[in-house]
């Protein structure tokens, strides 16, 4: 029961300042008293004085005291409203001993375990909860608790950083923003979220904004279900990005071009959707539509400024209901859905598909734009809501040709491609059979959905030609992450006891102990037993896991494993050939012939290889023959947006009508971006010929060579002091001066005085860690810019980055071991000291199966003109057999251009071994069956 008392009978207790009822203020004062604590020490006062002296109390400040029963055992202290203090007389009552240890009605007693040696207490039922009662501020004993920060405000500032998890970048640009209006540089004059939010809209309307669509879809005779769709009308944001730039066509846009009439420009969309999970728990998802056009150039398209991608859409996601999950009609449901949501996007713009749109672009110049989907980026999964087929259980699984689902892994054989009128004809046929059984049976023939094809609105358009090969979800997270990696961990498992464990433990020392390079993930806990989500890192593994593998799964051992290497060397080369940044006639013939399948019917396997995944292979050339790079077409741009969506789910709804939540603050983050790079514009009109100041400090650009830029310096430092640290520095002193002597007359310069170069011990150099390499890339035809180390401690552990140099005219690969600057006459050249390593002639099978490139170390160092470095490179160690520690292998699959560098410079040295009834891939002729045994 509540306990009601008359507030007016209770006593005030002197000590924490709170009331008490009669019969329980006994009990309370003693215990108050002994935890009560005195802000004057007791024995400072007289024994004469009646009184003391307390702290003058400030408001409502509590005064603590510091009181035990000896020294006041009859007579307290009661602090009056006026802060007057005086005596009180405290009634006991008749029996104070009995009243403290018999237990009244509503007190609480505290049993603590026999084993903590405590007793038994007994509180009044005041006293058990006071501390759940508001306590008054005590005097601080602290004056300035933000310390060690200078101020509040600091403090304030960095724990804002820190609760909004913000990291050095947005830290830094935080604090800029302070000090930018603590200076009166600028103004600030926002008051709290609600102005923010209000200035974001009004702002709102410099971009294409965000419209809200209900959409009514029945399913079967019930009632039909309304779906929220938020959406961009893509023909108003194509008229936000009409420029000056022409298109570089393809073999599509020469056919689109053919359709249109003279002196029209085809608009090209490249399309992209994806569902995905917007909670850990997957609980809800989000279903964003992102389209880019294509007529922009692709480092603009791909990016994330305003003219790259966009979200147009936010589809609704039909809740898979127990009763309809996994049912025909359902699944067609989804997909009339789906359909529905995609003609409000293109609503405004199917006319123009058609008619065209005359219009003054931002060059001044009128043109008359034809709008055409022309890439439709997607996993499978989506490619085939898109296309409205019926999937990879499908009889003609594929959505590009016919090919019969029994036959995906025959890559030689070709079937009739799929036609949006032969669609029409068949679906038309359907409509028109006899039963819903003969319609039914003429669908799933062709593995198609009954529904007409919103994308077939668009006119100049065929969405079955438009649905790209993916390299993300195709090879990374497809082919490789599902078959052959998975394959290679299922033949490692095979080998008996022992031999499977130190296999995998080997394999992954290798990947531990890989080079480390700019962008290249390393893998510390290895590959063979973590699972990976990433398509980067599985692409990364693709291109390792031959060269970590190679002496391992070896012939000896397992023939089904072997073969599986050389089934990875033909896949390092179909990936590498694909993702070229720029194809010519050979490089595409080169490709193609990469493509390559090998049947292991008479080996025990663990995975299946007649996939869509590998059947799309047959489509991927003709892909980048027809729409441009493999790039363009990549669904990795686009999913980089899922991240962003997925923080602002988490972050910044409420977690109830998040559509209309995320499609708002994702405008609000394209207007910000357009904002900015008007902000930028305008910075760089203002400092325009101010020079660049964002070059580092250490870095140093040598005179008249803009191909090398050495940095990280450190400490000058003598010859002696060099040959003291290690031997490799011997005789230093000698062969550096030899080296100089024959350096400078082969390059034009003449030797001070006309006599050789001599060095003393005490002649100091300038030591350096870092060399930026500029150069051609074979891949691209631009710069390419390589970042090398050379340091013994880098972040902590040694790192001496591998080259490529330029000797007499012919490449070698090395290893540098030291950088720095040897001064004669006053002119300082860049001279590195460097491990060479030439190419064995001679080449095991192995090598030749494989396709690998192997070096072993030359006998002694040599001094190279840094000048000379071509660009960098990776070497591995070839074996851990001790005899061959002085072996290594190339990595060719590091980047494009040391794929066609080590192609053009060692011709047949990276091409796997044809079997002897197949031709090379350097033979132009594509590879498709190889026997097992």
């Amino acid at each position: 029961m509540p306990r009601n008392i008359d507030q007016s009978k209770k006593k005030l207790c002197p000590i924490c300042n709170n009331k008490y009822s009669p019969n329980t203020f006994n009990k309370h004062f003693n215990s108050c008293k002994s935890k009560a604590t005195v802000s004057e020490p007791i024995h400072n006062r007289s024994d004469s004085e009646d009184t003391f002296e307390l702290p003058r109390t400030h408001g409502d400040l509590a005064i603590d005291f510091d009181l035990t029963a000896e020294d006041y055992p009859h007579d307290i202290f009661v602090v009056s409203n006026d802060n007057n203090i005086g005596l009180a007389q405290y009634d006991h009552g008749a029996d104070s001993s009995e009243s403290s240890s018999a237990p009244e009605a509503d007190d609480v007693q505290i049993q603590y375990h026999p084993k903590s040696g405590r007793p038994m207490t007994t509180l009044t039922f005041d006293d058990f909860f006071n501390d759940k009662l508001p306590k008054s501020a005590h005097i601080p004993s602290n004056n300035k608790p933000w310390r060690p920060w200078q101020s509040r405000t600091d403090f304030e500032v960095a724990a804002l950083a820190l609760d909004c998890f913000m990291n050095e970048q947005q830290t830094n640009r935080l604090i800029t923003l302070i000090h930018r209006v603590a200076r009166g540089l600028d103004n600030f004059s926002l008051k709290d979220y609600n102005e923010v939010q209000r200035t974001w809209d009004l702002a709102a309307e410099r971009s294409t904004k965000f419209q809200r669509e209900e959409l009514r879809v029945q399913y079967r005779d019930e009632e039909p279900e309304k779906y929220e769709l938020f959406y961009r009308p893509v023909w108003d944001w194509l008229m936000e990005l009409v420029s000056s730039k022409e298109i570089v066509s393809p073999n599509q846009w020469w056919t689109i071009q053919d359709r249109l009439p003279a002196g029209a420009v085809p608009l090209g969309i490249i399309f992209y959707a994806d569902k995905s999970k917007l909670s850990s728990f997957g609980t809800a998802k989000g279903y964003p539509v992102i389209v880019r056009c294509a007529n922009l150039p692709m480092n603009i398209r791909n990016g994330s400024g305003v003219a790259g991608g966009r979200v147009v859409g936010w589809l609704p996601v039909v809740t898979e209901d127990a009763h309809r999950s996994g049912k025909t009609d359902f699944a067609d449901f989804k997909t009339v859905v789906w359909h529905t949501s995609i003609s409000k996007l293109f609503e405004g713009l199917t006319i123009y598909c058609s008619t065209g749109y005359a219009r003054i672009c931002g060059d001044g110049i009128r043109r008359n734009l034809f709008p055409v989907c022309i890439i439709e980026s997607s996993d499978f999964e989506e490619q085939c809501v898109i296309c409205l087929t019926r999937g990879v259980r499908s009889l003609v699984p594929c959505v590009k040709c016919l090919v019969p689902h029994d036959q995906l892994n025959n890559l030689e054989a070709h079937h009739a491609k799929r036609s949006a009128r032969q669609t029409i004809e068949i679906l038309n046929e359907a409509r028109q059979s006899e039963s819903k059984a003969a319609s039914k049976e003429l669908l799933k023939k062709f593995g198609l959905r009954p529904h007409f094809n919103t994308f077939f609105k668009l006119a100049n358009g065929n969405p079955f030609e438009a649905a790209s090969f993916d390299d993300l979800h195709f090879q990374d997270s497809g082919l490789w992450s599902d078959h052959i990696f998975e394959e290679a961990k299922f033949q490692l498992e095979r080998l008996p006891g022992v031999s499977s464990r130190s296999a995998k433990a080997k394999i992954d020392a290798h990947f531990k102990n890989f080079p480390r390079w700019s962008g290249l993930h390393h893998f510390e806990s290895g590959v063979v037993k973590v699972n990976f989500n990433d398509g980067s890192k599985h692409r990364d593994i693709s291109k390792s896991f031959l060269f970590a593998a190679h002496d391992v799964l070896v012939e000896s051992k397992t023939k089904a494993g072997y073969l599986l290497l050389k089934i990875m060397r033909r896949y390092i080369n179909t990936i590498m050939y694909a993702g070229l940044d720029i194809h010519t006639s050979e490089t595409i013939e080169l490709g193609r012939a990469s493509v390559y399948i090998t049947k292991t019917t008479e080996t025990e396997r663990s995975r299946n290889f007649n996939v869509v995944k590998l059947h799309y292979h047959q489509h991927l050339y003709d892909d980048i023959e027809n729409k441009g790079v493999l790039r363009g077409m990549s669904t990795r741009p686009n999913e980089k947006f899922h991240g962003p969506l997925r923080k602002i789910y988490l972050r910044q709804t409420n977690f109830k009508d998040t559509g209309k939540q995320i499609a708002r603050i994702e405008h609000q983050n394209v207007v910000s971006t357009l904002i900015q790079g008007e902000i930028e514009d305008y910075d760089d009109y203002l400092s325009s010929g101010k020079g660049n100041y964002d070059i580092p400090d250490d870095i140093e650009t040598l005179l008249h060579n803009a191909h090398i830029h050495i940095g990280s310096k450190l400490k000058p430092i003598s010859f002696a002091q060099l040959e003291s640290e290690s031997s490799l520095f011997r005789q230093i002193h000698i062969r550096a001066a030899d080296f100089m002597s024959n350096l400078l007359p082969t390059s034009g310069i003449p030797l001070p005085h006309g006599e050789r170069i001599k060095f003393t011990v005490d002649s100091m150099v300038v030591p350096f860690q870092f060399l930026k390499v500029n150069y051609e890339s074979l891949e691209t035809w631009h710069i390419a810019t390589d970042f090398l180390r050379c340091n013994p401690a880098f972040f902590g552990k040694p790192r001496y980055d591998s080259i490529v140099f330029n000797a007499g005219g012919r490449p070698v690969f090395a290893q540098l071991r030291y950088l720095f600057l040897c001064t004669v006459a006053d002119v300082a050249y860049p001279i590195a000291l460097v491990q060479s390593y030439k190419v064995l002639q001679a080449r095991s099978a192995i090598d030749k199966d494989l396709g690998l490139l192997r070096v072993r170390k030359e006998r002694d160092t040599e001094f190279i003109s840094v000048r000379s470095i071509i660009c960098g490179a990776v070497l591995i160690p070839a074996s851990d057999d001790p005899l061959k520690i002085d072996e290594m292998l190339v990595w060719d699959a590091l980047d494009g251009d040391m794929f066609l560098r080590v192609k053009e410079s060692f011709p047949g040295y990276t091409t796997a071994k044809p079997n002897p009834t197949s031709k090379s891939d350097d033979q132009l002729d594509p590879l498709s069956k190889a026997s097992s045994s």
